[in-house]
């Protein structure tokens, strides 16, 4: 039974992670802004996690890491925080989207997304966070 369950949870970030695709890539950007959430200044928000939610956000990592693994398109790691973000929504457990930049050797600028529940990291943990200039955090 649970494989049945991981195989649904995993169809169901297939499906939400083509409809963020096709958002972020057809819609203006101040559109999939709209569905971030809204802004907040820090995570300071003290979460409390049941044990149930826990395997649940432990689930959502792992279906989100398959639907990168297998699916036809690229996703990058802002698709990847939303599609978390999303998946995370519908089981009413709060997460924030961290949006971050920095300067590369070339002085160029790279993004990077992550995403949190409380001070869990469910997707975009690079191990290099910390190098990263956090520029917006949203609810």
């Amino acid at each position: 039974m649970n494989a049945i369950k991981a195989f649904l949870l995993f169809t169901e970030a297939i499906i939400t992670s083509a409809y963020v695709k096709i958002i972020l890539k057809f819609l203006p950007f101040r559109i999939a802004l709209k569905r971030l959430g809204s802004p907040v200044s820090k995570n300071n928000e003290i979460v409390f996690l049941t044990d149930e939610d826990l395997v649940v956000i432990k689930k959502i990592q792992h279906a989100v890491r398959r639907c990168n693994k297998y699916s036809f398109w690229q996703t990058e790691c802002y698709t990847q925080a939303l599609t978390g973000k999303i998946l995370l929504q519908r089981r009413h457990i709060k997460s924030v989207v961290h949006i971050g930049f920095k300067k590369n050797a070339t002085s160029k600028y790279e993004g990077h997304a992550w995403l949190t529940v409380g001070d869990i990291y469910v997707t975009g943990n690079n191990g290099v966070l910390h190098t990263y200039y956090e520029n917006g955090a949203f609810l």
